[in-house]
């Protein structure tokens, strides 16, 4: 289902703390949803920069100038480079809205106590300008229904990550447990103990087979790190386990197959997976030295590329599917280390599911599982810094390297499977 249209907002916008809700939140954004009277907006999400609570006070004039100037950059690339990748009916309309302190201030007082322990060294940034505003998923009940008390409204969170794994020509010998073994399961080593490592793995919610989509929601449900939220009427729902359950989420059961055949039905899982490998066909191992190579002789600088420079990458892209004869090593240093960072988005979107009107009990189940209204959205969808790649290598090493310590062997490792 498409995402609704944006309407148009007052130019000046007056924003009150009491009128939002806290989210959630990623190490760079918070978000909030709204819950004022305004009936244009209410359920649209505000999303507000992050930084360093030590830093937040301390920094230039020009910082909400840049601030607005990034903002615009990175909705112009959702639209104009992510839309072409994923499709346009995927990509949520960003609108900013002008910010004051004030409202910035008592925002960051009303979400504290809800915040989640690690991560309350980064706050709300005190100076930024502007924030976006976001149309939720779907606003409004569904034609030929009304909101009853048996319904309420859920929105399933999925953050995918990567879909594929790399080719073995494209790797080392030293790394080549990354043809065998994908980059989530392998990164759980290095940020888990090995009791708390989950059973997920992407490439089954990417794998077009039911049964192991079904498979890997219930991984998912049962340890959901960052990777799945589950909203029920606005409110983050998680049991007293930490878990997604019928305890937190009613007719979960019935919720999770109602997901899995949304996520077939969806090209948007198969565009990703598609995107994310050829964008992505020479690893960060064969791009780092492209990288180092073009910053050395001049022909790529280490200023962020401009909404041109991305413009120009994914029409390039674009045309080389049309025409296979054409590869990425013939495009070019520049176009193929663009590619990877577009690729590296793609890896860390989150996709929305939203069922505006879900049972609260079996009674009237069966009718909503045999046409679910729905809309399906994503977001997470800023362009990744150039000057990053320099790290993605160093984190590729030492996530290979903790996963081969745990698992120095074949038998002690648990292959994947596209």
């Amino acid at each position: 289902m498409a995402v609704p249209s944006s309407v148009d907002l007052p130019e000046s916008m007056v924003l009150e703390p009491s009128d939002w809700r806290y989210k959630g939140e990623g190490n760079e954004n918070m978000v909030f949803s709204y819950r004022g009277g305004n009936a244009d907006i209410r359920g649209w999400l505000l999303r507000l920069s992050k930084c360093d609570a030590a830093t937040s006070a301390n920094v230039s004039a020009t910082h909400k100038l840049d601030d607005a100037q990034r903002k615009r950059a990175n909705a112009a690339y959702a639209t104009s480079v992510i839309g072409p990748l994923l499709g346009a009916e995927y990509i949520l309309a960003q609108r900013l809205v002008k910010l004051e302190p004030e409202f910035l201030r008592r925002l960051q007082e009303a979400c504290e106590p809800l915040r989640p322990a690690h991560r309350v060294h980064r706050q709300i940034d005190q100076m930024q300008g502007v924030g976006v505003l976001m149309p939720n998923a779907f606003r409004g009940t569904p034609a030929g229904g009304s909101a009853s008390q048996r319904a309420q409204s859920v929105t399933v969170e999925l953050k995918p990550k990567w879909g594929f794994m790399p080719s073995l020509a494209s790797v080392s010998l030293h790394s080549s447990v990354k043809a065998r073994v994908c980059r989530y399961c392998m990164h759980q080593f290095t940020k888990h103990a090995t009791q708390d490592i989950s059973c997920f793995c992407p490439l089954d919610l990417f794998s077009g087979d039911r049964h192991r989509i079904v498979r890997a929601l219930d991984c998912l449900a049962q340890s959901p790190q960052n990777n799945l939220r589950v909203f029920v009427d606005d409110h983050l729902a998680i049991d007293r386990l930490g878990k997604v359950s019928e305890e937190c989420v009613p007719q979960w059961e019935a919720l999770r197959d109602c997901i899995a055949d949304i996520v077939l039905k969806e090209p948007l899982f198969s565009r990703l997976k598609q995107c994310q490998r050829m964008l992505d066909s020479l690893d960060i191992e064969g791009i780092l030295p492209l990288y180092t190579r073009a910053v050395q002789s001049g022909s790529l600088s280490n200023v962020q590329p401009s909404t041109s420079d991305w413009l120009a990458a994914v029409a390039n892209y674009l045309q080389r599917t049309e025409d296979t004869s054409l590869t990425v090593a013939e495009a070019g240093d520049k176009q193929a280390i663009l590619e990877f960072l577009i690729s590296t988005t793609l890896k860390d979107i989150s996709v929305l599911i939203t069922l505006p009107e879900w049972p609260a009990s079996k009674v009237s189940l069966e009718g909503a599982l045999l046409e679910p209204q729905y809309a399906i959205a994503v977001i997470d969808s800023d362009p990744k810094k150039l000057t990053k790649i320099p790290e993605y290598y160093a984190k590729d090493l030492k996530i290979v390297k903790h996963y081969l310590k745990h698992c120095p062997d074949l038998d002690s490792q648990r292959p994947c499977s596209e």
